[in-house]
């Protein structure tokens, strides 16, 4: 073996080492950062015990592409390019939808959007109002609902019992973190609020057997360009799901866990260097075990992006499942002491914010927070002219 041909370490080597190169210098204060959450990250972590954060099914995640074109035979036609050229999935944004960004479709020619798509063949989310259309649509055709992979956005508890009934495996209700993003949650405030807001949906549902109501809500949380606590907060969330699921004496289930890119981090001007942002977004949503991401297109913070941004969007979670290979290994950082600590730390932060939450009292965060916002290659390094925006014209 050659692990053998080099002597053990322990800390109080590596320290020796460590205090050599910085020549005097304070560890502290050159080598150890505290988070948002005060969590205290320094470069030197022992391995951590503990349960893994694994996915439930080892395949490749689940590559989502927004479907939000207001007008129906353009989004059609987007949807069924980004089928042909590697997407798995279409999430529907409707107009009312909060993640909609002022574009969206109509649900009342959802049939129009989804023409030629073969819906047993891809999976399907909803954002918005178009759940009820989505469920209709199906109904007309000879489709086995048990067969379908689709992410309900129901607000009403019986409307989500009627799909279990017809045989929808769910979830039929999304718990959103990415609502907590946006306003400048931390990392441990988007999962503890996430995580209320996700128990509060199965207190709603408490009408559905143990089967239907351990896999009846989903989770999306925002994925950001700061990789290695995008990869703890999805192993966390994971985490809190299973604890969460042994308090409430429900059998274990694996929890539907979606990754979107993040809005917060999205630059308006050079936006080329958001599908650098996007890149280590995907790769630490990844490695953190999300089943399905999707990527916004670089471009959407200047409009409705066109169908070369989608391409982008689509490549950068092409490249990383099919070359690099991502979603081959189940918990890729089970072992890592940084990151299993980060891990461990992020679940006791954002455990205490649930507990509040449960009490009452959901977090309040800084809007005015600017912890991701971009600043290399848009502020720091501003372009001396702008490129023409990769968005779509909209009659």
């Amino acid at each position: 073996m050659l692990a053998a041909e080099f002597p053990d370490q322990d800390r109080a080597g590596w320290m020796k080492r460590v205090e050599a190169v910085l020549k005097g210098a304070s560890f502290a204060e050159k080598l150890v950062r505290t988070t948002a959450d005060g969590i205290r990250l320094e470069p030197l972590h022992g391995q951590q015990a503990g349960p893994r954060a694994a996915r439930a099914r080892q395949v490749p995640w689940t590559l989502f592409q927004r479907v939000d074109h207001p007008d129906a035979a353009r989004a059609n036609e987007l949807a069924l390019d980004d089928l042909a050229n590697g997407a798995t999935g279409l999430v529907l944004v409707t107009q009312e939808a909060a993640s909609a960004r002022g574009c969206g479709i109509d649900p009342a020619r959802l049939a129009r959007v989804l023409q030629g798509v073969h819906l047993h063949a891809i999976a399907l989310k909803v954002e918005g109002g178009a759940s009820l259309a989505l469920a209709e649509l199906i109904a007309a055709q000879p489709i086995d609902p048990e067969r379908l992979d689709v992410s309900f956005a129901l607000t009403g508890p019986a409307d989500a019992a009627e799909l279990a009934r017809l045989g929808y495996a769910g979830p039929y209700m999304e718990a959103d973190g990415r609502t907590w993003h946006e306003q400048g949650a931390t990392e441990a405030e988007e999962l503890g609020a996430t995580l209320a807001t996700a128990v509060a949906r199965m207190r709603a549902l408490d009408g559905l057997n143990d089967v239907h109501l351990c896999r009846a809500v989903g989770v999306t949380l925002a994925a950001t360009q700061d990789m290695f606590a995008t990869l703890a907060k999805f192993r966390a969330m994971r985490l809190m799901w299973r604890r969460v699921l042994q308090g409430a004496g429900l059998p274990d289930a694996p929890l539907r866990l979606h990754a979107e890119t993040s809005w917060r981090m999205m630059a308006v001007r050079d936006p080329h260097t958001n599908i650098l942002r996007a890149t280590a977004a995907v790769f630490g949503a990844a490695l953190g075990g999300a089943d399905s991401i999707t990527v916004l297109p670089f471009s959407l913070a200047q409009g409705l992006p066109n169908a070369f941004a989608r391409r982008v969007a689509r490549n950068v979670q092409t490249v990383l499942a099919e070359e690099s290979n991502l979603w081959r290994v189940a918990d890729p950082a089970s072992g890592a002491g940084y990151i299993e600590t980060y891990t461990q730390s992020l679940c006791e932060k954002a455990w205490r914010v649930f507990q509040n939450a449960e009490a009452g009292d959901w977090p309040a965060p800084d809007p005015s927070s600017a912890a991701s916002l971009p600043v290399i290659g848009t502020t720091a390094y501003p372009l001396k002219q702008e490129y023409a925006p990769e968005t779509e014209a909209l009659s």
